[in-house]
């Protein structure tokens, strides 16, 4: 279990555009970069939010992981290459790396600290927290600053076509980031992330522990008959409903547990699901 020192919230459902996150930046920090894009924005802005009135030690390392990682610059460098035979901008070569996205918050913020990109096929944000909670466990960091990253693309069809989705998921953005330390008596908001891939069997065996009186999150990729019945395995759970407030996004258990975590008193378990496999999150604000 660790310690969560602050949170960061952009979450948003764009229409036929992206949005200009250009000027929200601004607004927020009174910066802007020349030679940043739409991804690169979004992580700054969700990193500024989580940060804003904290002491950051320059030594904070900097996590990061999104779902499919910067898809616009890649369409860009693909259009430029098969379609216009022509070599890449410099500028989208150097931001396929999403490390870059990493670099720019760091520079933002004056972190100097480790800076790491994580991706996982089935769950990047369960896997990101656990090496943060490791490194902040073994003493290798004292604090991490770890965010979800995923954006919206104006090619729709293409977006569902790599995200699994059909034309009746509406579609959402976000940059969602907690502040993590290690555990202390002070600690009055905590994570902590089951470090296995379970099947469904040892689901219902971790589930048969969670007292009555937790709420209960669920991945978006959940089918509501299966949600109705881990719901009824226990009664005095209760269902916390994140979802009427984002469109889909893979990164979106960070949105949950925020969330929560800024609006709510008490436990919340969050329950995800690819390919029948599940991954748990649990966090507890007591102040």
């Amino acid at each position: 279990m660790i310690a969560i020192r602050a949170m960061g919230i952009h979450n948003s459902i764009p229409d036929h555009h992206q949005p200009d996150l250009a000027a929200k930046l601004r607004a927020l920090s009174g910066k802007v970069y020349r030679r940043t894009d739409h991804f690169i924005q979004l992580a700054i802005i969700g990193a500024h939010m989580a940060a804003a009135g904290q002491e950051l030690s320059p030594q904070t390392a900097t996590y990061m992981t999104s779902g499919q990682g910067n898809i616009s610059v890649f369409e860009r460098i693909c259009d430029q290459r098969h379609v216009r035979n022509q070599l890449p901008r410099p500028i989208d070569f150097i931001n396929l790396l999403s490390n870059s996205a990493g670099f720019y918050v760091a520079s933002h913020l004056g972190l100097s600290g480790k800076n790491l990109f994580l991706s996982h096929h089935r769950f990047p944000v369960q896997m990101a927290l656990l090496v943060a909670r490791n490194d902040l466990i073994l003493g290798r960091e004292q604090a991490a600053l770890i965010g979800g990253i995923d954006e919206w693309i104006p090619r729709q069809e293409l977006a569902r076509k790599i995200l699994g989705r059909d034309q009746t998921t509406v579609l959402g953005e976000g940059s969602n980031w907690m502040l993590l330390g290690k555990l202390d008596e002070e600690a009055a908001v905590t994570l902590e992330v089951t470090p296995r891939i379970l099947d469904k069997q040892q689901l219902r065996q971790q589930l048969a522990s969670i007292e009555p009186g937790a709420s209960l999150a669920f991945g978006k990729r959940f089918a509501a008959a299966e949600r109705e019945e881990i719901m009824n395995l226990k009664r005095g759970w209760r269902r916390y409903a994140y979802e009427g407030f984002c469109g889909y996004y893979e990164t979106l258990p960070l949105f949950a547990l925020n969330r929560f975590l800024l609006q709510e008193k008490g436990k919340l378990l969050h329950i995800d699901v690819s390919d029948g496999r599940y991954m748990i999150m649990q966090v507890s604000n007591q102040g």
